[in-house]
């Protein structure tokens, strides 16, 4: 009988701790889209939580309150196409309206001076950008979102060069700048021995994405860009591959001068994953689905399962209905369709599929082991 109430306290305790920790990031936030990586090709693979999304930060040339109003509303502008994932968000007309009113979404803002150059760094308040986009029926992308390895290519007398992380190129400068600006986690090759005996520079001038995945793995990347830059006599020019998960865009850019070029190569890169894993506040697509997670056999783990599943693509709340000798069962309440959150459930290498061999129908409920 001691073992039999000892048993009953520790599962409800286990609920009352969930239930709360629950309870409380359900009304701090809501998280939305990610991407389908193959573990198969993605070992390391993992979201990159975007710490700035509700944040902005532009050059000022003085701390008058011109300026100043001037670099709120452009960082207020800058923050709603970061959350909403596309440039033409501006354009609602709900969201239209409330672009001179961006002091009412405001939180707190300061001036900060980096290599000589005064930026005004703008909070602005999450859940009232989340109304505005409600609202105006815009998409929302998480702050979960995946993290892209750019391989460039560069044309030079010297002939096909790969560009590395450390390059003085600008064009390295104005990706980096740009992905900042739209919430895109980025990064660059070491391009050391163990890259260069993988992956040649007419592999990735080709567009050839085997190779290139291949020495990705060694990074924590969730996808892959490969980019073949050329300058021309008058423009420079950029041809573009995208693979991540199932997903392969290709794409082309040009502009006068590299930087120009970086800003809207990454623009249009940010686009397109957008376009495929952000959400819209869809009321008709909205609904629950269970899954089962086994090897939970105390209640730290049990907790690190229910915060991962709580950062899922399109899950608004997370209940545990079921707990019995380290099996749960977790209630999943989604915000657009099934599909996104069965993406995002691929992109987490700690939860391995469960599949019984032997079963002839699809069960209703999804099952999972979790790996330390």
């Amino acid at each position: 009988m001691g073992i039999i109430r000892f048993y009953n306290a520790f599962v409800r305790q286990l609920q009352r701790r969930v239930h709360r920790r629950v309870r409380a990031a359900s009304t701090t936030m809501l998280v939305f889209g990610a991407l389908s990586v193959s573990p198969a090709l993605w070992n390391a693979a993992l979201a990159t939580e975007v710490a700035d999304l509700y944040e902005s930060r532009l050059p000022v040339a003085t701390q008058s309150r011109d300026d100043r109003q001037a670099a709120l509303r452009a960082g207020f502008e800058q923050v709603l196409v970061k959350v909403a994932g596309h440039r033409d968000v501006l354009n609602k007309s709900a969201v239209r309206s409330d672009l001179n009113r961006h002091t009412n979404y405001l939180v707190q803002y300061n001036y900060v001076n980096e290599e000589g150059q005064l930026l005004l760094r703008a909070q602005f308040d999450e859940q009232r950008i989340e109304e505005l986009l409600r609202r105006a029926d815009a998409t929302f992308w998480s702050a979960r979102r995946p993290n892209l390895m750019f391989w460039l290519a560069m044309e030079t007398p010297r002939g096909i060069q790969l560009v590395a992380r450390d390059s003085e190129a600008e064009v390295i400068a104005s990706l980096r700048s740009q992905a900042r600006a739209r919430g895109l986690p980025v990064s660059f090759p070491l391009l050391d021995l163990t890259d260069r005996m993988l992956v040649s520079p007419s592999d990735v001038w080709g567009r050839f994405d085997e190779p290139v995945r291949e020495a990705t793995q060694r990074y924590p990347a969730d996808g892959v860009v490969l980019v073949r830059l050329q300058e021309a006599e008058d423009s420079m020019r950029a041809q573009w591959t995208l693979v991540v998960g199932s997903t392969r865009r290709n794409g082309q850019n040009q502009a006068d001068d590299w930087q120009s070029l970086g800003e809207s190569l990454m623009n249009e890169v940010t686009e397109r994953v957008a376009s495929e894993y952000a959400v819209t506040f869809s009321a008709e697509s909205a609904g629950d689905f269970t899954i089962r997670v086994t090897n939970l056999m105390d209640l730290e783990r049990l907790l690190d399962v229910e915060r991962m599943l709580g950062r899922l693509g399109n899950v608004e709340r997370v209940t545990l209905t079921r707990y019995h000798q380290g099996t749960a069962e977790f209630k999943l309440r989604l915000i657009g369709d099934m599909g996104r959150a069965l993406q995002a459930l691929e992109l987490e290498n700690r939860l391995a599929p469960v599949v019984d061999p032997w079963s002839t129908e699809a069960s209703p409920v999804l099952e999972y082991r979790w790996r330390d």
